[in-house]
């Protein structure tokens, strides 16, 4: 491989381990988002639109379930593990009777992690010097 080669594969790869805390906080958002919607579907007794919904919320939770490293991540895997399936549970309740109370459990616990994992995202050197950026702007990823 070519020095200049072998520099942009590094660099690739140092920015899509980067973002990985991103995507991770990106697929909480939609899911967060996706519940919402279903439960509007509830709410509007439109079947597809909360369906649909609900489908996507499964994919992100069988995405997620699937990326944990249960080698690696010892508890907080196992734990993350069984609450994804607890979700999933929840869900398809919510879908077969029809359940906003499901739903809205489903989306506070999504939320609850969202703002664990993006708390836990914020660079160590943020963190030190308390996030200070010029013009005031923050920085959380």
């Amino acid at each position: 491989m070519t020095a200049a080669g072998y520099a942009g594969y590094r660099k690739v790869i140092a920015n899509t381990t980067e973002s990985k805390e991103k995507i991770l906080l990106m697929l909480y958002e939609g899911a967060i988002t996706f519940v919402r919607i279903a439960r509007r579907g509830i709410e509007e007794k439109n079947p597809k639109l909360k369906g649909e919904n609900i489908s996507k919320v499964l994919a992100i939770l069988a995405e997620l379930d699937c990326a944990l490293d249960r080698e690696k991540g010892g508890e907080l895997a196992e734990n993350l593990a069984a609450l994804y399936s607890y979700l999933t549970n929840r869900l398809t309740t919510a879908n077969i009777k029809n359940d906003p109370e499901a739903l809205d459990e489903v989306g506070r616990l999504l939320r609850e992690l969202y703002e664990g994992f993006k708390g836990a995202a914020v660079p160590a050197h943020a963190k030190n010097s308390e996030s200070k950026m010029k013009e005031g702007v923050r920085i959380a990823i």
